[in-house]
């Protein structure tokens, strides 16, 4: 229960990645009531969750989602959407670039109102899960840079606009995380000696650490945290290329 004695509840969008999973696991640990969506029905596999498979773009999946929350209205929306198409820019397609803008951030905007209009007035927490991909760019992923950057702005309007409301949001960047689909990179000794280059912590991330930042930013701890972008990337942004070969300027 909440402190006003509400039922404790979150909904997560993409659910059954290894961010999302990790993310409906920490809540329902706290007795939440979880709601999940992904297309990967692997999603019904998760004991703490109740899952709608469907598509988080389409706004009928959206409005399942919602009405299986208590009073159709979780307290906490977690947008962990990943859209990604691997391409240079010139080798982009505006209908490549429309999908991966639809999936990781029309969708968050989507959800995000969505969610204001079902809180009506009450308190609640939006966090989105952006990347380190907001504040820097590498060959071949930018469109995947674009979506995680408009995140960062989707955050501040909304804090803007929906603060008096009593709503939330807030984005997170995580750096490199260690889940099913980054595996074969993370267990290769290339992986392994990149990720000790370009983190000063020398590891991955794991998703449980980031569902624990999640939980924060969701949570009392953060009741006055707004419209923030914060990273989670072990140090990575904080390192100056020079590094490398240490020298300075």
């Amino acid at each position: 229960m909440t402190a006003t004695g509400e039922p404790d509840s979150a909904l997560v969008l993409g659910a059954a990645g290894g961010v999302g999973r990790a993310c409906a696991a920490r809540f329902a640990a706290d007795g939440a009531r979880v709601v999940g969506v992904d297309l990967n029905p692997s999603l019904r596999q998760l004991p703490h969750c109740l899952p709608v498979i469907g598509d988080a773009t389409d706004e009928r999946t959206l409005a399942r989602a919602f009405d299986a929350a208590p009073g159709g209205a979780p307290r906490v929306l977690v947008h962990a959407l990943l859209g990604e198409d691997r391409a240079p820019l010139t080798g982009l397609t505006a209908d490549r670039l429309r999908t991966v803008l639809d999936v990781s951030l029309v969708s968050a905007w989507q959800a995000a109102a969505e969610f204001t209009r079902r809180r009506a007035g009450r308190p609640g927490a939006v966090v989105l899960i952006g990347s380190v991909h907001a504040q820097g760019a590498m060959p071949g992923m930018g469109a995947y840079a674009m979506a995680k950057a408009g995140l960062g702005a989707l955050a501040r309007a909304a804090a803007v606009e929906w603060g008096p409301l009593g709503i939330r949001c807030n984005l997170l960047n995580p750096g490199f995380v260690a889940v099913p689909r980054t595996q074969a990179h993370s267990r290769s000794e290339a992986g392994r000696r990149q990720i000790r280059r370009s983190y000063p912590l020398q590891r991955p991330c794991r998703a449980e650490e980031i569902a624990e930042v999640v939980a924060f930013l969701a949570g009392p701890g953060a009741s006055y945290v707004n419209g923030a972008s914060l990273p989670v990337d072990g140090g990575m942004l904080a390192v100056l290329p020079e590094s490398e070969v240490g020298t300075a300027l």
